[in-house]
Formats: structure tokens, C-alpha cells, sequence
């Protein structure tokens, strides 16, 4: 259902406050598989982020990446493997945050910029959840971060699509995330927008935040990320742009919706299933 409020509330995660482990990664996945009753969605994952990661996760359409960020939120259960947020299971966390695509989300619901942030800060509040002065100041410099802050009384449903991406980093960064899942941010924004949101996710990095961003522009991911995961159901690469990024892989995961053209200097990749400039040039 495309209820705002559901929406967010299935993305409340337990209120116990699970300690994190000094030696452990941030996040860690372990042989991780999802079936659903069309199929196996994804199978055997296994990887590792670290904090200050920044993460483009690529692949075609259904290859399992709003699944796999719904196992790493702790919004969906994996039918085998484990996930680990610093040392334990990711349901006694508020350290992540996840952020839906826009289309699941109803716009015409009825709440200020300020409401929406607001609700990263509800783990944080007291047992009647009434916020604080401490909650409006947390949630008036999350603002500021994403150059949202004339903004806290506007209706969501006047934001555009950046502004929109912008408010939901905001509220992540009011939960005090350490690490964020943003689910497609870049899809039917212009380039303008998409390079205010690459600004602050730089911010981010200078402040241990890591980033997991799913994704269909390989270009961009090959340009802004210095990690990259390549997934069709399994994992099929994960590392440097130029290590994963090769015709072999791609090949493997677009299963003949890649199509390479030879050039004077270099190979173009692309891609027939995907809409926002799937393509690599791969040197």
C-alpha cells in the first residue's frame, strides 16, 4: 500500500539498542538467499561494508536490490544466511536507514518536510515520543545539511523529485544513521539534482556515514563510486569500477540486454532494460 506513514513505520526498526562491536564491519552478509514464490530472488550473498563506504549496487531490473537493502534494513528476513550489523543482527539497530523509492511512497499524504524528518527521531524519544528540543534542533540542522531548511513547512507534495530524495536523506541523517540504503534516489531526476545529492553523499563520507545506493546508470556509478556491486541474484562482482565492470560480468548479468559498440578510444556498453543512461565505458 502506498502509505506514507505505513511506509515509514515499516521501516521503524526495534527500540532495543543492540552495542556495536569494535573489531566487527559495519555491516556484514553472510550466504545470504531469498526465495519468494515466483523464485529465488537472491542466493548466497556474501560481503562486507565498512564505515565511510560508499556502495553503487547495479543490475537489471529484478535483480534483487530493493530485496537485498529490505534483508540489510531487518524489514525482510533472508531464508537462509546472516546479516550482521556491527556484530549483531541489524533488528537492534536505529543505525540504518532506508529510503524507499519514490514511487512507494503516497505524496498526497497530508505532512510538512519537518513532520517527514521527524519521524527519523522517534527511536530517539522518550516513551510518549514526544519530541524535544533536542528532536526539532537535530531535525532543523539535518535540514540545513541537504539545503532544505525554508523548506520544514512545506507540504511534501510541492517538493520536486530532488527535493524530495533530499528530505528523505535528512530524516536519515536526524535517526543518526551510520549507514543509509537509498533505493534508486537518482531515478527521473535531471542531472542538477542528482549532483546536489552526489554533494552531500561526499559530505557524508567525510563523516564515516556509508552509503549502499542501487542504481541502473553504470556510467555514473563508474564515475562517483569507488566501490561497485554487480547483482543479477548472485553476486557477481563487488570492488573497483574497473574490476567489476568487465565485458565478461556484464555480460553475465544483463544475460543479453548488454550490447557493447567499438570505439576509436574505448567500448560502449548498453543496456536495452534500463532508462537512465546505462552504459560504460569500459577503457
Amino acid at each position: 500500500m502506498k502509505n506514507l506513514l505505513k511506509t515509514l513505520r515499516n521501516e521503524s526498526f526495534s527500540r532495543r539498542y543492540a552495542p556495536h562491536h569494535p573489531d566487527a564491519p559495519l555491516l556484514d552478509m553472510e550466504g545470504i538467499t531469498v526465495r519468494y514464490e515466483t523464485g529465488t530472488v537472491l542466493e548466497g550473498i556474501n560481503f562486507q561494508v565498512e564505515a565511510g563506504n560508499a556502495v553503487a549496487v547495479v543490475g537489471p531490473n529484478g535483480a534483487g536490490k530493493t530485496t537485498l537493502f529490505k534483508v540489510i534494513a531487518g524489514i525482510l528476513d533472508p531464508d537462509q544466511g546472516l546479516v550482521r550489523v556491527s556484530g549483531h543482527e541489524p533488528g537492534g539497530h536505529t543505525c540504518i536507514a532506508y529510503v524507499p523509492q519514490r514511487t512507494q511512497v503516497d505524496w498526497s499524504f497530508p505532512a510538512t518536510v519537518a513532520d517527514v524528518v521527524m519521524m527519523g527521531r522517534i527511536n530517539h524519544m522518550g516513551p510518549f515520543l514526544w519530541p524535544q528540543k533536542s528532536d526539532w534542533e537535530m531535525v532543523r540542522s539535518s535540514l540545513d545539511i541537504v539545503n532544505l531548511g525554508e523548506y520544514a513547512n512545506r507540504q511534501i507534495s510541492a517538493l520536486s523529485g530532488g527535493q524530495q530524495q533530499r528530505m528523505f536523506i535528512a530524516r536519515a541523517l536526524a535517526q543518526e544513521a551510520e549507514l543509509m540504503l537509498l533505493d534508486e534516489p537518482f531515478s527521473g531526476l535531471d542531472l542538477p539534482a542528482q549532483e546536489k545529492i552526489l554533494e552531500i553523499l561526499n559530505t557524508l563520507k567525510g563523516q564515516q556515514v556509508a552509503v549502499m545506493i542501487s542504481m541502473h546508470d553504470l556510467r555514473l556509478a563508474a564515475e562517483q563510486f569507488e566501490q561497485v556491486m554487480l547483482l543479477n541474484k548472485n553476486l557477481l562482482g563487488y570492488g573497483s569500477p574497473e574490476e567489476v565492470f568487465t565485458r565478461e560480468r556484464l555480460l553475465n548479468a544483463y544475460q543479453g540486454h548488454l550490447h557493447f559498440i567499438e570505439g576509436d578510444f574505448d567500448t560502449l556498453a548498453v543496456g536495452d532494460d534500463c532508462c537512465e543512461g546505462d552504459f560504460y565505458d569500459h577503457h
